[in-house]
């Protein structure tokens, strides 16, 4: 006298009907977040330059200083590398992240100490005024 059906089905224990679920799509625009160590001293410089921006934020700040050294300086000359408790984020696409990536294969380091030397060198030429290699 066993019975095939349970009398109630939503008590019985749940068979799976799709054992493969399929896979998420990564979005084509998302962006890649990294965490460059900075000390006391130039956090405070980038959280003021933020300020001054209408209250724009220091991620967005970090960004563009990462972004402008990219751009517009070809000599990054070698820093020390220390890694701070306080750091700054910057949110950059996929191309830029395998460019950042490129420079750490060249340099023998990786992508966040590549980022973080490309990061330094753009802060000291931004407060200098702006002066890029070729111009001096």
């Amino acid at each position: 006298m066993r019975r095939d059906k349970p009398l109630n089905p939503s008590l019985s224990p749940n068979k799976k009907r799709n054992p493969d679920p399929q896979k998420r799509k990564v979005r084509t625009d998302k962006l890649h977040d990294i965490k460059i160590p900075v000390s006391e001293i130039t956090n405070t410089i980038v959280l003021r330059e933020s300020r001054k921006h209408w209250y724009g934020s220091k991620t967005k700040t970090s960004t563009e200083l990462l972004l402008y050294g990219l751009e517009n300086l070809f000599v990054f000359p070698d820093v020390t590398y220390i890694d701070h408790p306080s750091t700054v984020h910057c949110k950059v696409d996929h191309e830029t992240f395998r460019k950042i990536g490129e420079y750490g294969i060249e340099w023998n380091c990786s992508t966040r100490q590549a980022a973080h030397r490309i990061f330094m060198e753009a802060l000291k030429k931004k407060q200098l005024g702006g002066i890029t290699d070729g111009e001096i």
